[in-house]
């Protein structure tokens, strides 16, 4: 049976319970102190049972601490690739004439014949493409 002599003492008696250096576990250790200073009170058969609901609560907190650690990685991961990628939008949105200095081969391999297009383009002409509409 666990020893209520001391409020604080319940870090001891739940299992799998980080070190008290972890700023989430030591809030909800805060928390279950005072049902836990309660406990001392009611009989041993009792005791055991409050103590197993609080074990198990302390349980899913770790449990769900960890959980929001792997999440909160894997959003951090997901915004660096946002950033690539807007990087990568940012060069094949851009004007013909910055294509090369932006490494647009890395998306496709330039053709030769495109070579003179770029050229003119990198010159300050305006190269447009014309469509004709099929009425």
């Amino acid at each position: 049976m666990p020893d209520f002599s001391k409020i604080g003492m319940i870090d001891e008696d739940i299992p799998n319970v980080p070190d008290k250096g972890r700023p989430p576990l030591r809030i909800f250790r805060s928390q279950i102190r005072a049902p836990c200073a309660l406990i001392k009170d009611l009989l041993s058969r009792d005791q055991d049972i409050a103590m197993s609901f609080i074990k198990a609560l302390a349980a899913q907190h770790k449990k769900r601490s960890t959980e929001k650690k792997k999440l909160r990685k894997k959003i951090n991961q997901m915004l660096r690739r946002v950033t690539v990628i807007s990087g990568e939008l940012h060069t094949l949105n851009s004007h013909p004439r910055d294509w090369i200095e932006l490494g647009i081969a890395e998306f496709a391999s330039i053709p030769d014949c495109m070579m003179p297009i770029l050229d003119i383009a990198s010159q300050g002409v305006e190269v447009f493409c014309k469509t004709r509409r099929i009425s």
